[in-house]
Parts: structure tokens; C-alpha cells; sequence
């Protein structure tokens, strides 16, 4: 967007670090005014050619949102990182680039992308990989120029794995003056018709509180084994964050939550032996990040607590399912894995062990 933006209540770590340095390098002004507040102010349409290597880390939003907007910077951008290393899902993205006029070159520790054509045909995307192929093109595809059409379609060919995710996408690129038509069925297939040309406008945004960050609070708050009472404010309940099911998903289990819609809060009352737990089948399609502190609820819920729908998350900063599975059965506690599935029953006893987390922030 020209101009200045404020931007209040964000999280500054892990992906938006990354992505904070990476804007820097490309001639933005970051900077922080207040405790909860920053400036942004736009470099866009000043951006020269990049020679540098960009580091995206382990940052899958991040490599994937600049390697979509690597397009409409003259002579692209390169990239590297862990991310690349580890060899994370990227090249169905690549591919739909390719229908807009981009290319790339990717080695096993460099990505370099540009835009060679101004051709603009239909891009055709799989969605049950990642959300973030799907954002990043939501966030590009208004600023690109087309030569014989003012609009471009994005055919989703599978099922969309994460849609709360895009639907937070569509709803900050709405807030920011872009106008996109979604037609997206129940199966969650369908198209995006964008027009082309448009122009982000700059403004205040506030960021909701983040219910993936608070489900630690509130799991911790349900497995108290004596009396608690724990209060969370600034839970924006009207906003598109699939993971707010999570106090659905508890309460189903047995856990106590009171919900405060028009105070934006929750109260959460502890006593596992007052309000004990009891497993269930959970499908995470929607809501991927809850899946590790979801396999150690279940741990101390009665029978088996089953996640499934979970294969996309093998492709995140580790192989969760993997990676969880192994923790827990470390600590003493019974699992079962398979491809797309993570069954956890009830231990009695957790015991103390070194946790190889392998650099992922979410384990």
C-alpha cells in the first residue's frame, strides 16, 4: 500500500520476523511506535532490482508470499533457507506462476523467481497442500498487469486444507481495498475471479488476539489438577480464526469454558478431577495448528483422543505427526500413527524427558 500503514497488536517472532527482515531488505520502513504499534511505510514502486539472497528461514508464509510477489519486482527475487533444505511443498506454487508469465530455478539450497511474460492465463492450483499457495496468490494477483484481460482466475483443483486461513487472507486484502470474487462450494473447490490493476490502500489495522497462541493458556488452564480459574481477553470471536473450534473441541471432552462474546473473552475452570476429559475423534483439516497441544490433551483424556485429516501438517517446519508421536511416546505414552491419523491414549503417569523439537515453533 502507498503511504503509511499502522499496524497494532502484532506478534513479532518466529514468521513475522522473518518476513519483517526480508520487507527491510527490499527497501520498506519497519519501525516500532508504542509497545503494541507499528509503521509501515512503502517502498512499492521504488523497488530496484534485488542482487542479494533473501533468507527466509524455516518461513513457509514467508517464502511463499515473496516468491509470489518475487513477480512484480524487476529481476525477481532469490531466496534460501531451512525451508528449502528441508525440501518443504513449494512447487505447485512455482508451477502456477508459470501461467502468468513466471520461472524459476530451484537448487537444492536456492529459489529464484521472476517474471518473464505478461501472459495471464487461467492458473489452475491444487488446494490440499497448502493454504499459503493460495493466499500468496490472493495477495499478488491484484497488483499484477495483464496485456489482453483486466482479470485473472484461480481454478482450485482440490479440496483447500486450512480454508479459515484463506478466509483471513480475503478478509485483511478486503479491509486494504481489494475486491476479490470468491465461488468456493462446500467441498471447498471452486475459483477466485481477481481483477487486475488494483491499488492496496494504506490504514490502521488492529490485530485480533491469536487463538493459536492462547490454546496453550487455555489447555494448561484445563488440566489444572486442582481449582483455577483463568481469564483471556481480547478473543475476537467474529473474525475468521479456524482455530477458536479449539473451545469447542474441549468443551465436547468435558472441559469447563464459559465463552463472553460481547466482551471478546473466556473464562476457563480447572480441575481435571471435577471436569475429566474423555477422548474423541477429531477432524484438524481446518485447524493444523492445534494439532500438538491437542495430542497432549489427549494424553490425559479417558480412551483415545484420534486426529485426523492431519497429512498436510508432515510438510510444516518437521514432520509433526511424526515428530509428536515420538515426544509422546518418549514420555510413556501410547500411540498410534499413521499417514493421516494420530491416535493418543490415556497415560496415567507423564513422565520427564528431553524433548527433540527440531526447530519447530509449534512443538
Amino acid at each position: 500500500a502507498k503511504g503509511v500503514s499502522i499496524i497494532k497488536n502484532p506478534l513479532i517472532s518466529g514468521d513475522v520476523e522473518v518476513t519483517i527482515d526480508v520487507l527491510k531488505s527490499l527497501g520498506h520502513r519497519i519501525s516500532r511506535v508504542s509497545e503494541d504499534t507499528y509503521m509501515v511505510k512503502s517502498n512499492l514502486g521504488t523497488i530496484k532490482t534485488i542482487k542479494s539472497i533473501l533468507d527466509c528461514k524455516n518461513s513457509g508464509t514467508s517464502i511463499r508470499i515473496f516468491c509470489a510477489l518475487a513477480m512484480l519486482i524487476d529481476g525477481g527475487l532469490s531466496f534460501s533457507g531451512e525451508f528449502l533444505k528441508r525440501k518443504r511443498p513449494i512447487i505447485p506454487l512455482l508451477n502456477a506462476l508459470e501461467s502468468i508469465g513466471g520461472s524459476y530455478d530451484l537448487s537444492d539450497d536456492i529459489l529464484t523467481v521472476k517474471r518473464k511474460g505478461k501472459k495471464c492465463s487461467a492458473i489452475e492450483l491444487p488446494g490440499n497442500i497448502s493454504s499459503q499457495f493460495v493466499s500468496a496468490l490472493l495477495m499478488m494477483c491484484p497488483l499484477l498487469i495483464c496485456k489482453k484481460t483486466n482479470s485473472i482466475t484461480i481454478k482450485i483443483t482440490s479440496p483447500i486444507t486450512s480454508y479459515p486461513y484463506v478466509k483471513i487472507t480475503l478478509e485483511v486484502l478486503k479491509s486494504f481495498g481489494i475486491n476479490i470474487q470468491e465461488s468456493i462450494d462446500n467441498k471447498r473447490v471452486g475459483k477466485y475471479i481477481i481483477t487486475c490493476g488494483q491499488n492496496y490502500r494504506a490504514q490502521t489495522y488492529e490485530i485480533p488476539g491469536d487463538f493459536s497462541s492462547a490454546s496453550f493458556i487455555i489447555v494448561a488452564a484445563v488440566l489444572s489438577p486442582e481449582d483455577s480459574k483463568v481469564i483471556i481477553n481480547n478473543l475476537n470471536f467474529d473474525k475468521p480464526q479456524g482455530d477458536q473450534r479449539l473451545i469447542e473441541i474441549l468443551k465436547r471432552m468435558g472441559a469447563k469454558i464459559e465463552v463472553f462474546r460481547d466482551k471478546n473473552s473466556i473464562s476457563v475452570i480447572g480441575n481435571l478431577s471435577t471436569y475429566p476429559l474423555t477422548g474423541i475423534a477429531i477432524d484438524i483439516k481446518d485447524t493444523p495448528d492445534l494439532f500438538p497441544i491437542l495430542s497432549i490433551v489427549g494424553a490425559f483424556a479417558s480412551g483415545k483422543t484420534e486426529l485426523y485429516n492431519a497429512s498436510s501438517i508432515r510438510g510444516k517446519e518437521s514432520d509433526r505427526i511424526l515428530i509428536v508421536a515420538r515426544e509422546l511416546n518418549k514420555m510413556g505414552v501410547k500411540v498410534k500413527e499413521e499417514e493421516d491419523k494420530l491416535t493418543i491414549y490415556h497415560c496415567g503417569q507423564l513422565k520427564g524427558v528431553d524433548i527433540n523439537h527440531e526447530h519447530d515453533h509449534r512443538v
